[in-house]
């Protein structure tokens, strides 16, 4: 059954572990959610860009074990803190109707690095992890008030398509389909009828991609559509937009616009700039193989899946063996608890698109 449910996917049993690709496992990818989303954000301003590759590189020194380079840390926060002081240089690129929501985060951003400057004072390694991370959280938000848009252009022949110029939040709500109490939230709030998951999509990464799923989300698509459940994934929307598909779509990381109907080759140290090898990652699935040579790099339009990372299914490298090969649009970012909880029959009895409706960009007609 969960070989079914894989090869319906598109996604491929792990292989023995012989064959798994050697690869750096010190490569500084993203591996997290909140990682791999804030460093998609396009850098419309570099000062607050440089503000957390400092951060970042305080996140990497932290994993060197034993002596760790305290010293390089406290430059890092010093640098960071140096630039966030010019307040008008860390506030460019921001309209004047979010302006005093930048200023918050500015604020905020010089006192969180404060604190993290005390616990490397302190030698607290843990401290410093949160509070560098929450700081990272607080940059994130001022970069994306300051990216006003895609940096680059949608091929022609894709212009047509529905597209996401920016960031977008839909919520699913799931339910068993006899409607019992089958889900634990970690908040200790009890057993419940209802799974509910936040899902952010990502425009900047996967305009087309993310486009065809918000649309979809807004047409209905995907209300009462059953779950088919994995040990690796979470599919669900098949064969509700006949005679469509998408091409396949992936950012490189550093590359300055997306790759198309081409898969990225993670063998010669190509990678996504959003990883399939995060839980909660999501993307199209595969077309059947019957599909016809015409549809060579073409995804489903309708049909996603969850994808359920686990590093028992990886190779030495830490990556996912199908990384590369699926265009990834988003993560779940809340609500990621549920996932390994829903099973095949569960239901989404509602999904909607909370935010970033604004970024949704629809075409009349056909491409």
């Amino acid at each position: 059954m969960a070989a079914a449910l894989l090869a319906a996917a598109g996604l491929a049993p792990p292989p023995p572990p012989a064959a798994a690709v050697l690869n750096s496992p010190n490569a500084r990818i993203p591996r997290s959610v909140d990682a791999a989303l804030r460093r998609a954000i396009p850098a419309f301003n570099q000062d607050v860009r440089a503000v957390q590759g400092r951060l970042e590189d305080i996140a990497f020194q932290l994993r060197i074990p034993q002596r760790k380079p305290w010293q390089a840390m406290a430059d890092n926060v010093a640098a960071a803190a140096a630039s966030v002081a010019q307040r008008d240089k860390a506030l460019y690129g921001v309209p004047e109707e979010q302006r005093a929501t930048a200023e918050g985060l500015v604020t905020a951003i010089a006192d969180g690095l404060r604190s993290v400057n005390a616990a490397i004072d302190a030698r607290d390694a843990d401290k410093v992890s949160v509070r560098a991370g929450a700081v990272l959280r607080n940059v994130a938000e001022l970069e994306l008030l300051q990216a006003p848009g895609l940096p680059f252009s949608v091929p022609r022949d894709l212009a047509c398509l529905p597209l996401l110029t920016g960031r977008a939040v839909v919520e699913l709500t799931i339910e068993r389909s006899d409607g019992s109490l089958a889900f634990l939230p970690y908040d200790g709030s009890g057993p419940s009828a209802v799974a509910r998951l936040q899902l952010v999509l990502d425009g900047y990464s996967a305009p087309v991609t993310a486009g065809n799923f918000a649309a979809n989300v807004r047409a209905g698509v995907y209300n009462g559509v059953p779950l088919n459940a994995s040990y690796a994934s979470v599919l669900a929307g098949g064969g509700r937009a006949q005679g469509r598909a998408v091409p396949l779509e992936i950012l490189p990381a550093g590359d300055f616009d997306p790759l198309y109907r081409t898969q990225v080759d993670v063998g010669a140290g190509e990678l996504p700039a959003l990883p399939l090898s995060i839980f909660g990652a999501l993307a199209m699935a595969h077309l059947p193989h019957d599909a016809g040579p015409e549809l060579d790099g073409y995804m489903a339009a309708d049909e996603f899946f969850i994808y359920k990372f686990s590093r028992e299914q990886a190779g030495l490298s830490g990556l996912a063996f199908d990384e590369g090969q699926f265009g990834v649009f988003g993560y779940v970012t809340a609500g990621a608890e549920m996932v390994p909880q829903l099973l095949s029959g569960d239901v989404i009895t509602s999904a909607r698109l909370v935010s970033g409706d604004n970024h949704l960009v629809l075409h009349e007609g056909q491409c």
